[in-house]
């Protein structure tokens, strides 16, 4: 295991800002706590955190900053994001990808908090753990972390309420109404919003709208569907679609492959006016809505953009492999 003494020169800008948000006497446990973390192997444990940093941290004293500290740990992420983004270049005029999607953990311990039911989609089973949501900043095909929230069941909420519990009392927040948040927070003019049919809701989309922000998720295809000039014509996405594919699908290549694209205009349910673009690949029957709120742009752009939004499934990956968000 490699031992961490003095604080490096190359991570001197990265922490500036950081600095000077959790203040000089928690900074040195920051800065030694993402170091190990992020160079060390296997299982994260603060056994191992202290052993890395030598005799400089006692167990006690980084579990005590990790949990205790009086430091605004989402607001130190939210602005290196901002710092690392001007860092690569970017300008207030220039438009970058915003991506919230969410994660489940599965945890062994039965009391820890803010457990729930979760559907563990690669291992195809219920367990015991967390939900994360997530959201990045893509810019330049750099994916930058800007905000990690940790889902609160309701159950849960409500315990903090009580005089009983030990803590700061928390308040229920759906999904939705944790990525409306988010996109409140983002500091940014211009952006494009990516998010799954989970997302596509009046919450998120609103969030998008009031900071004039233009956004693509995929529609689920139970939604109902009225095309323009026809508003007491309601269709359902999954038929319409379909019919709109076979009749008037064309290919078009998109970043090097193929799909078979096809778009409608009209009033989606619960959201107002939108764009529809349908996506099939080649050979295959499965086929994709893609729904954004900028109705001038044409099939194979939408499709580009929402194709920025993979790099966050390849972010979770990473950060529960190699960055411990699986040992938090």
């Amino acid at each position: 295991m490699p031992k961490i003494g003095r604080f490096p020169a190359f991570g001197k800008r990265f922490f500036k800002r950081a600095r000077k948000l959790v203040g000089s006497c928690h900074f040195s446990h920051l800065w030694r706590a993402v170091a190990t973390i992020a160079s060390m192997q296997g299982r994260r444990s603060l056994k191992k955190i202290e052993a890395a940093c030598r005799s400089h941290t006692s167990r006690q004293s980084i579990g005590f900053f990790l949990t205790k500290a009086d430091w605004d740990a989402p607001e130190v992420l939210a602005q290196t994001a901002i710092d690392t983004l001007k860092q690569l270049g970017w300008t207030a005029n220039q438009r970058v990808q915003f991506v919230i999607d969410d994660t489940q953990k599965s945890k062994r311990g039965k009391r820890m908090d803010a457990l729930s039911k979760i559907f563990l989609h690669a291992e195809k089973r219920y367990a015991q753990g967390h939900t994360i949501l997530g959201a990045v900043i893509v810019y330049r095909n750099t994916v930058i972390p800007f905000a990690a929230k940790l889902w609160v069941p309701k159950s849960f909420a409500e315990q903090t309420q009580k005089k009983s519990y030990d803590g700061e009392p928390l308040a229920f927040r759906k999904l939705t109404e944790l990525a409306a948040d988010a996109i409140g927070c983002l500091p940014v003019e211009k952006a494009t919003v990516l998010f799954d049919s989970y997302y596509l809701c009046p919450n998120v989309t609103r969030a998008c709208e009031e900071k004039r922000y233009r956004y693509v998720g995929v529609a689920k295809k139970n939604r109902n569907f009225f095309p323009d000039g026809r508003d007491h014509d309601k269709r359902t996405i999954g038929k319409y679609g379909a019919n709109v594919l076979k009749r008037d699908g064309r290919f078009r290549e998109v970043r090097g492959k193929k799909y078979r694209l096809a778009e409608r205009v009209g009033r989606l349910s619960k959201l107002g006016r939108v764009k529809l673009v349908f996506s099939r690949r080649p050979r295959e029957k499965s086929w994709i809505c893609m729904t954004t709120n900028e109705t001038r742009w044409g099939v194979a752009r939408v499709l580009s953009e929402y194709l920025n939004r993979w790099p966050i499934e390849v972010l979770f990956k990473e950060s529960k492999q190699y960055l411990g968000l699986g040992d938090y």
